[in-house]
């Protein structure tokens, strides 16, 4: 069985910042298929909804953290202060300024969008999780929230007050994309280097 056979039924989106910074003619602006990176290390645990990594056999020299966040405002702090607490215990503290925006922005919009709608849905739970993981030089970091629907990149109107803010994980993150969990809801993820 291939990399690529354990993918099947599976929605991966995910986003290359190359092609956020200069464009693709004629590409929409929603999340294509991650084409790139098709079985990257980290999507078996995001998969599975536990980001550990007792559920990703072949891991060597990985370190991973996972904190399950209030879903209030106060998160978006209390997830960059983890987050920078991380990165200096894993000597990654040259990543600060990036990971510290990205993580802003994910718990933000996991707060605004998908906990806004899980409040209304039947079935969807109201969970904001943080998870850090690391191999090697890589450093993901995943937001997961209880609502099931992918979220799609749209042009920034940078006259409004909101809506930049998968523009900006896109330019700060060397990619991103989303994951569904087994479980329900999604994982929505950055990839740093």
């Amino acid at each position: 069985m291939s990399d690529r056979d354990d993918c099947k039924g599976i929605a991966v989106t995910g986003h290359s910042a190359q092609e956020s910074v200069r464009g693709t003619p004629g590409r929409e602006t929603a999340s294509p298929i991650l084409e790139a990176v098709p079985r990257a290390w980290w999507l078996p645990a995001l998969e599975r909804g536990v980001p550990r990594w007792d559920v990703c056999p072949g891991a060597v020299s990985h370190e991973s953290a996972l904190w399950s966040l209030d879903p209030d405002y106060g998160a978006v702090k209390i997830a960059r202060d983890l987050t920078m607490a991380t990165l200096r215990e894993w000597g990654m503290v040259r990543m600060a300024g990036d990971v510290e925006l990205v993580v802003s922005e994910l718990v933000t919009n996991a707060l605004r969008h998908a906990g806004a709608r899980a409040n209304g849905m039947a079935g969807c739970e109201n969970v904001i999780q943080l998870s850090a993981m690391r191999r090697g030089a890589e450093l993901i970091c995943a937001v997961r929230d209880g609502n099931d629907s992918l979220p799609a990149r749209r042009d920034p109107d940078f006259m409004a007050e909101t809506g930049r803010g998968l523009h900006l994980v896109s330019c700060f993150s060397r990619s991103w994309g989303a994951v569904p969990t087994i479980a329900g809801g999604k994982f929505v993820w950055a990839l740093f280097t």
